[in-house]
């Protein structure tokens, strides 16, 4: 039997078992000094947005897959 993380809502996904949760929270508490350092040390709000969209996208890239294979 396959358990469920995540259950598909629109065109994202929602954590339905704690494991998704985990999921969710270990993303978003990679991110947040990630946007910290990069704020801290960029020079124009173009250039953070830049340097963010490269972690953001890689990270939203790998919780969406592990979202699409533990859904139903």
């Amino acid at each position: 039997m396959r358990t469920i993380w995540f259950k598909k809502f629109g065109w994202t996904y929602v954590p339905v078992h704690p494991a998704g949760y985990i999921i969710t929270l270990l993303a978003i508490i990679f991110m947040i000094p990630v946007c910290m350092a990069i704020t801290r040390n960029g020079h124009s709000v173009s250039d953070d947005l830049y340097q963010i969209f490269v972690y953001a996208t890689c990270t939203v890239f790998w919780w969406k897959w592990i979202a699409e294979k533990t859904s139903d």
